[in-house]
């Protein structure tokens, strides 16, 4: 049986957290002497972060019994009480998240977007949705093919790391015999010592079946046995719930809790300053406490290699108030240059979305009458939903293509953009533009549900934005400019988006009810169409990735095939901020599966 892992920090055991979470402030602050005397000199890997990957990636380096890790996690512990006000899934203290916001958005009429990002040990899949899926195959080539030709991030070398992250736990018999829900065994995993779980519900809507005839029956609409197989479609996918608590399963609760090894330390409540460098060789890290007015700053050593697994936010700060990045940002900010990287906190993507309200004006479509023996209470998330590529939204996707692929790569990134950027851009507009073509690529994601209307979700955006330092307050939280339509393909894509759900809305099976869009309207087309859009938009659905992409030195990329910072030794990227590609699908199952493929390349390295 797996027992506690060790909190350094505060110098007790998860087990005293148990005990005292009715006064949680007193657990919070750490004193900087006792820290000190906790943290050992040196380990051999200092991992920053302890988040989706930063935890896994802790676990896995630390099970053999190996190598030593320390893991710094700025934020803190979720509480036993805010578990159980949560149910064990929802973790709605807003001290779970951290408090950013993006700068005004010139083409959203000058709104802001919350940045929302887990703050707590487990990170970002601490907070999230809980969708477990994982995009289509062409996509992760288009990953590797912006790698080079020796990349091994297409479909097939990723696949095994998607099996071995995750946990399958498939549907009960009768769920599954209602609900037409099928699944692939082959193309999920099981492995005994992953506790990471993938869990459908014991209970659906029976409101949902005639809202899935009506999409199974839109044109072009494929069916796959699974969509984690490589394939679009309309499918059911699972939730991340533990199977039998059906509490929420996120990094904490498969790759911390009940691990007790003396070599896999974690510190929390402590904030990296910047990483140490003999030359361009990663040495250590620096960090203070994040609640001392005037913290002492603490040194440890890394002897095999530092890891950043920080997120798409701040690794990308931590990388420059290191002295990596664009060199004018770092000399603005009188912070010396150790490496000029201008693709750090450039490339930022993120998932768009909006909501298109509708109402039935005639009655509704009868749900069959399903009797099921599950708890409602475990349904968590959307679990069916549609995944659909461009030229199946709308017969004008070759003239968007058209458009996209006239562009001059610079014309819509920021101003003054490095070569590097641009040459970046431009590789991965001629893969952007074959997947504006392809089928296989998801352009459009619709949860459904027992009711009419919802969400529409654009699943590529091209509008590239900007994480970067304040220069007037480096250690300040970073500006976000998510550059939303600032290239107007995203517009065009948007518009065919809404035109979709509302032929949906008005498909043959689903005419009878009469359903009546009631925000924006069905009147609203054309540019007052395009206007609502402005004023609705919201530019993220908190999937943040690219601000340290996997690309090649000349193309404005931050990290090689192999995740090593370009122009570094013994420093590594691991989280997010990695993707030089949003997956059309939400980002959890995808950082584990890039966590787990990058613990296979950290080791590769010491043999």
């Amino acid at each position: 049986m797996r027992s506690l892992t060790r909190i350094t920090a505060l110098g007790v055991f998860w087990a005293t957290i148990c005990t005292t979470a009715a006064k949680p402030v007193v657990l919070q602050y750490a004193n900087v002497l006792q820290r000190s005397e906790q943290v050992k000199d040196s380990y051999d890997y200092v991992i920053v972060g302890g988040g989706t990957a930063g935890l896994t990636i802790a676990d896995r380096l630390t099970e053999d019994g190996k190598y030593s890790v320390l893991v710094i996690e700025y934020c803190t512990l979720i509480t036993d009480e805010v578990i159980a006000a949560g149910g064990g899934r929802n973790f709605n203290d807003p001290k779970t998240h951290y408090n950013i916001t993006s700068i005004p958005q010139k083409d959203m009429n000058n709104r802001t977007q919350d940045v929302r990002i887990g703050c707590c040990v487990g990170g970002s899949s601490a907070i999230n949705g809980m969708v477990m899926v994982r995009g289509t195959a062409s996509e992760y080539n288009g990953w590797a093919e912006l790698g080079g030709p020796e990349s091994t991030w297409n479909w097939d070398g990723v696949l095994p790391y998607f099996k071995k992250a995750i946990h399958f736990t498939p549907p009960q018999d009768d769920v599954a015999a209602a609900f037409n829900i099928t699944w692939d065994p082959n193309a999920w995993g099981q492995e005994p010592n992953t506790h990471i779980y993938a869990t459908f519900p014991t209970y659906q809507t029976p409101n949902l079946i005639p809202m899935y005839k009506a999409m199974a029956k839109m044109p072009g609409m494929d069916i796959p046995i699974d969509g984690v197989g490589g394939n679009n479609g309309l499918f059911w996918n699972p939730t991340s719930l533990d199977p039998k608590k059906f509490w929420r399963s996120y990094s904490r609760t498969g790759h911390y809790d009940d691990i007790t090894r003396p070599n896999y330390e974690v510190i929390v409540n402590n904030k990296v300053n910047k990483i140490l460098f003999d030359g361009t060789t990663a040495t250590g890290v620096q960090f203070t406490n994040r609640y001392d007015d005037d913290p002492t700053p603490v040194t440890v050593k890394a002897n095999k290699e530092v890891i950043i697994s920080a997120g798409t936010v701040h690794t990308p700060q931590i990388l420059q108030l290191s002295g990596i990045g664009p060199k004018g940002l770092l000399e603005s900010a009188k912070i010396p240059v150790v490496v000029d990287l201008p693709g750090v906190g450039q490339n930022f993507q993120d998932h768009a979305w909006l909501s298109v309200a509708y109402r039935w004006g005639n009655g509704q479509p009868p749900a069959p009458n399903v009797t099921l023996s599950g708890d409602p209470g475990t349904v968590a998330g959307p679990n069916v939903g549609a995944w659909i590529g461009l030229p199946a939204i709308t017969n004008d996707f070759e003239s968007i293509a058209a458009r996209y692929e006239a562009q001059d790569p610079a014309a819509y990134l920021p101003a003054n953009s490095d070569p590097t950027i641009v040459a970046g851009y431009a590789a991965f507009q001629k893969l952007h533009v074959k997947l504006l073509r392809s089928k296989n690529a998801n352009f459009l994601w619709l949860p459904l549900r027992g009711s009419p209307g919802g969400i529409v979700m654009s699943m590529h955006v091209v509008s590239h934005g900007t994480i970067n330092i304040d220069p007037a307050n480096p250690n300040a939280e970073p500006i976000v400019d998510y550059r939303a339509f600032s290239n107007p393909i995203d517009m065009d894509i948007m518009v065919e988006n809404i035109n979709y759900m509302r032929k949906y809305m008005n498909s043959p099976d689903l005419a009878e009810y009469q359903a009546q869009e009631v925000f924006p309207g069905s009147n609203v087309t054309g540019e007052a169409l395009k206007d609502w859009i402005r004023a609705n938009n919201v530019p993220s659905n908190y999937h943040p990735i690219a601000t340290a992409s996997k690309k090649p030195l000349e193309l404005g990329g931050v990290v090689d095939e192999h995740l090593k910072v370009h122009g570094t030794k013994r420093l590594s990227i691991a989280d997010g901020s990695i993707m030089p590609l949003l997956p059309g699908a939400n980002t959890q199952q995808t950082v584990y599966m890039l966590a787990e493929k990058a613990v296979d390349m950290i080791k590769a390295r010491t043999q």
